[in-house]
């Protein structure tokens, strides 16, 4: 079986956590060994399968260069915010330079609503990729 790593993007309140956490517990039950982290800090770790990164951060500090890099090889998804959910000013802002950085690096990623109905794609993309059940 393949080891993965998959990163989620988003701004603030948009879900995003709360995806990765039951995407997390969703792969644990298969049995598939995963570890979530906060960040590109992360001690590394040999024995998962999936490792899932949940991203936030002010998209002025992310330049496209780093954005490449952080997501050279992996499983990248954008949450968006579900359009219902009525922001405070300034957060759409926020949200659209966060994706015209993953842009601007060439990034290659897919954008979902911050729902829970997002959890099963995530699950069916990442278990694709590693080889679950196959």
């Amino acid at each position: 079986m393949k080891t993965l790593t998959v990163n989620i993007f988003g701004g603030q309140d948009v879900g995003k956590t709360t995806i990765a956490m039951h995407t997390a517990a969703e792969l644990r039950w298969l049995g598939l060994r995963t570890a979530l982290s906060y960040g590109p800090n992360c001690i590394p770790c040999n024995i998962v399968v999936i490792e899932i990164d949940v991203f936030w951060r002010d998209p002025n500090m992310l330049t496209p260069h780093e954005a490449a890099e952080i997501c050279a090889d992996t499983l990248t998804f954008l949450i968006r915010r579900p359009k219902d959910y009525a922001p405070s000013p300034g957060m759409e802002e926020c949200d659209e330079r966060l994706e015209n950085t993953l842009r601007s690096g060439q990034v290659r990623y897919k954008s979902l609503p911050g729902m829970r109905t997002s959890v099963q794609y995530l699950l069916k993309k990442i278990c694709d990729r590693v080889g679950y059940g196959k």
